[in-house]
């Protein structure tokens, strides 16, 4: 029994040697329960967020200079990595309430954004639900270390497009211009004319709201921010890099104009298919390489300052052990009961999709005084193209005006269906609110100009919901997600109506048009649900 107490070297030594496999089995092990809890809370998260984010895969894949919202995440996930020695210094603190109100917003937020189509604040939501997660799992200090990779996903995101868009006529401008120039200096022939069309002896070319070059100074914008936090020491170096990357960014742009034209004035065809899409790369190429670049060399020239003495733990603590208490426990509860709550919300309240009461191709001939013309209208003015239904027709007067009627309905609306959106957005450019006259009643609708082949056509449109009409796009679409919170539908039309290119400052045609839809709006109403 005696030999048995002794601890010979040989048991020491095989006593030491499983304390590592010890250690091993207790983390995993220990670990796991956390592991599963985190893997539900993200389960409950993707099926309450993949709307959103399907629609944001659209958006970088689709639209021009939004390629760069592939990175972003990537991006930020790597950036909040490197915060991982400072965070497991730091205790866990669930902030209950605080963290509790700020998810119950963001998820409301999130539910009516998703609702009524609306991906500007859906996107928004997406990121204030994920730092609400964060303030209610792990507190403030948890938030406030991570803030930055948070903020850096806005630049996945079209929220930033209020600030481009002021940029987008100057830019076209100055694109132009700058184009000419260098074309002129390359002694081609060329004019430019309503500041826009540039005119070569074979072809004219139109600067276009895409051809401005605004929107490449977010993706510029997007990786030079991250590249000069990482990568230089020296706020001027910082500063430095990004701004001469937007101005290389501008530059680039207008080379990519002045090389269409010489592509063009060569026999060149084509120019807005494949070798368009190649050329817009291009600028994105031409400002990412520069950046890169552009970091060496300021990475070399800066003053090297001495790296920053480290804070880490070297006994290799972690926080990890904290993050298995009561308080945790109840905050992931909590967490889970509230993303739960919202994602059954969010697949109630779509009960399906609501058809018209008539189908739109039995809308009457005969409205008044107004008769259908068969003759084809060659005016295609704004529209929704993917919607359920539609309806384009002329009517005519007996003493000879003319009108033309386009209506646009769907079944549900959710993001690249929605009513109001970017289809829709010229619509409201130059629209006044009127009150539209319909019996001994009014209601609302507004007044446009629309420019078609240098043209001005006056138009009156509005936004059919739930049997009202809506001249406003907030009201459309407040409208619309009372409709789906209330009654489980999201479905609306859109009604426009168009005269003759306008003559001066004639008001005949404007009361052509809604002597019309004052007399079409009861007819309508029988079609619509």
């Amino acid at each position: 029994m005696e030999n048995s107490l002794v601890n010979t070297p040989e048991s020491v030594s095989a006593s030491e040697s499983l304390r590592p496999f010890a250690r091993a089995k207790a983390r995993w092990f220990g670990d796991y329960p956390f592991l599963l809890r985190t893997i539900g809370l993200s389960v409950l998260l993707v099926l309450l967020c993949a709307p959103i984010f399907g629609d944001l895969w659209n958006l970088w894949w689709n639209r021009y200079g939004f390629s760069h919202g592939f990175l972003v995440p990537l991006v930020s996930l790597y950036l909040a990595s490197l915060q991982w020695p400072t965070l497991r210094q730091i205790p866990i603190e669930p902030a209950f309430v605080p963290g509790w109100l700020w998810l119950v917003v963001a998820t409301v937020l999130l539910l009516a954004s998703e609702v009524a189509g609306v991906m500007t604040t859906g996107s928004l939501a997406l990121i204030l639900v994920l730092a609400g997660l964060v303030l209610l799992l792990c507190g403030y200090a948890y938030l406030k270390v991570l803030a930055f990779p948070l903020a850096y996903l806005v630049f996945m995101t079209p929220v930033l497009d209020g600030l481009t868009e002021p940029l987008v006529w100057p830019f076209q401008l100055l694109t132009a211009n700058m184009s000419v120039a260098i074309l002129q200096a390359l002694g081609i022939p060329v004019l430019l004319e309503n500041s826009t069309s540039i005119i070569l002896p074979t072809v004219t070319l139109e600067v276009v709201r895409e051809c401005s070059g605004a929107g490449l100074l977010i993706a510029v914008l997007a990786i030079g921010l991250p590249l000069a936090s990482l990568t230089l020491e020296a706020w001027w170096s910082r500063i430095t890099l990004v701004l001469s990357s937007v101005v290389i960014a501008i530059v680039a742009n207008w080379v990519r104009v002045a090389v269409m034209g010489i592509y063009a004035q060569a026999g060149g065809k084509d120019l807005h298919g494949p070798y368009h899409i190649l050329q817009g790369l291009f600028v994105d190429w031409v400002a990412f390489g520069f950046l890169f670049v552009g970091a060496w060399l300021l990475g070399k020239v800066e003053y090297a300052a001495p790296p920053p003495s480290s804070q880490r733990d070297e006994k290799g603590s972690v926080s990890g052990p904290a993050s298995h208490g009561r308080a945790l426990n109840r905050a992931w509860w909590l967490a889970c009961v509230t993303i739960a709550t919202a994602t059954l919300a969010l697949y109630s309240l779509d009960r399906g999709t609501t058809g018209l009461k008539k189908e739109l191709t039995t809308f009457p001939t005969v409205i008044g005084e107004w008769v259908i013309d068969h003759q084809p209208n060659d005016e295609s003015l704004v529209g929704i193209p993917d919607a359920d239904e539609s309806l384009a027709r002329t009517y005519r007067a007996p003493d000879g005006r003319r009108v033309n009627l386009y209506v646009a309905y769907t079944n549900t609306q959710r993001q690249g269906k929605e009513l109001v959106g970017m289809e829709t957005a010229p619509l409201h450019e130059k629209a006044n609110a009127i009150a539209l006259r319909v019996g001994e009643g009014v209601v609302p609708a507004n007044r446009t100009v629309l420019e078609k082949s240098r043209r001005s056509i006056p138009a009156v449109f509005w936004y059919h919901i739930n049997g009202r009409s809506y001249a406003g796009r907030t009201q459309a679409k407040l409208a619309t997600i009372e409709q789906a919170f209330l009654r489980g539908r999201t479905d609306g039309a859109l009604v426009l109506v168009s005269a003759e290119p306008r003559s001066g400052g004639s008001e005949e045609p404007w009361k052509a048009q809604e002597e019309f839809a004052a007399a079409a709006f009861p007819l309508m109403r029988e079609s619509f649900p």
